[in-house]
């Protein structure tokens, strides 16, 4: 009789999930969008079905899924946050936002959005960040291949796409942060636009509309200095990605013919060159692995180790200098010098940006590459 009594009293007790909501339930906000325009700002929020997507893993079926994107407006992010809740229906949940997207005249608030959005204990520093110029709903309804998860989108899993080719590296929402309160750091943040001219699909009624990364925005001092195409970024690239996966680099021959090299893993050494001048002068070493792709000369034969590693070593250094100086003649400090300076020669840094800008004072007087191909991705018999 004890035994029943304590088993009553122990079910009284057990409160059970009586406030448990199912995913149905609740608006699951995965991408938010901020965009500034005429002194107010718009926040697109984009919502996952993740009970679709759950059924559709389990099943196999690979229907498309549905898009909404909610919309609001406000003098400030919050508000126009609020101004969402207003018809959102359910409850809206933020602990599963993976991509921030800002657009290129909202990158001029960049501390009154951070300020507004870090506050709420929902949201993580680790979602991936990215500039655009494009709409955001043109963004937010991009396609997948193979009707795939919207999981799965570029936005949200960058890294798998730069493990095979690492033209933009992809930073997280902390990373962005922490620089635009440095006095001298600037950040190369990720460009995501759309393109519907690169996939064909069976689906007469519709193009598909695809993810793609076209360059960065350099984010100086929490203010946006300008956008840089990916294809006048090689040099850049080599010296700001430390962690280069692998990297296409073509070496046209003068007559015909294609060698391609598989660039990785670089290596950057800088120097300051002492100098009585009012400019700071700069020396680069760079040092980079290869592998070959592919290789052709005009006779059918194949170019030499050596002679690819001389000619890649040469189109470094023309594009190093030459977009270093394109960069500086824009006020963009694309290769990250002045964080250099700070970092390495604060004195120096310190008695400069006294009398202006740092960037206008640098100059690079030498630079050194050094290409060094590791293997030609061919089987050879002795």
């Amino acid at each position: 009789m004890k035994a029943i009594i304590v088993l009553l009293v122990c079910s009284l007790l057990l409160t059970g999930c009586w406030d448990l909501k199912t995913v149905q339930d609740m608006n699951i906000v995965t991408a938010l969008g901020i965009d500034y325009k005429k002194d107010h700002y718009i926040v697109y929020v984009k919502l996952t079905d993740f009970s679709a997507v759950g059924t559709r893993e389990g099943s196999g079926e690979s229907k498309p899924a549905s898009t909404w994107i909610g919309i609001g407006e406000g003098s400030t992010v919050l508000l126009a946050i609020n101004d969402v809740y207003r018809s959102a229906q359910h409850h809206t949940l933020w602990t599963h936002v993976k991509a921030i997207v800002i657009t290129k005249s909202a990158l001029g608030k960049l501390e009154d959005i951070f300020d507004s959005l870090l506050r709420s204990r929902e949201l993580r520093y680790t979602s991936w960040v990215y500039g655009t110029d494009k709409p955001i709903t043109s963004i937010f309804t991009a396609d997948t291949t193979l009707n795939q998860s919207p999981l799965l989108l570029e936005m949200f899993e960058p890294k798998e796409t730069y493990k095979q080719r690492s033209a933009v590296l992809p930073i997280q929402l902390q990373q962005l942060v922490s620089s635009i309160r440095e006095p001298a750091t600037s950040v190369l943040l990720p460009v995501l636009s759309v393109t519907d001219r690169k996939w064909v699909a069976n689906q007469k009624d519709k193009t598909p509309s695809m993810m793609e990364l076209t360059g960065v925005f350099v984010i100086n001092k929490g203010a946006n200095e300008g956008w840089v195409a990916e294809k006048d970024m090689m040099g850049a690239r080599l010296i700001r990605y430390s962690h280069l996966v692998r990297y296409p680099l073509n070496l046209p021959e003068p007559i015909g013919g294609n060698n391609t090299l598989n660039l990785t893993s670089p290596s950057t050494k800088i120097s300051l060159n002492p100098d009585t001048s009012d400019s700071i002068n700069l020396n680069i070493n760079l040092t980079v692995n290869a592998t070959v792709l592919e290789t052709h000369d005009t006779k059918g034969f194949a170019a030499t180790d050596h002679a690819m590693e001389q000619k890649a070593q040469a189109i470094l250094k023309e594009d190093i200098l030459k977009e270093f100086n394109d960069a500086k003649s824009k006020h963009i400090d694309l290769f990250g010098f002045e964080e250099w300076l700070y970092r390495h020669h604060y004195d120096l840094w310190k008695q400069t940006v006294s009398r202006g800008p740092v960037l206008s004072k640098i100059k690079v007087d030498d630079v050194k590459v050094k290409v060094l191909i590791k293997h030609a991705n061919t089987y050879t018999i002795d």
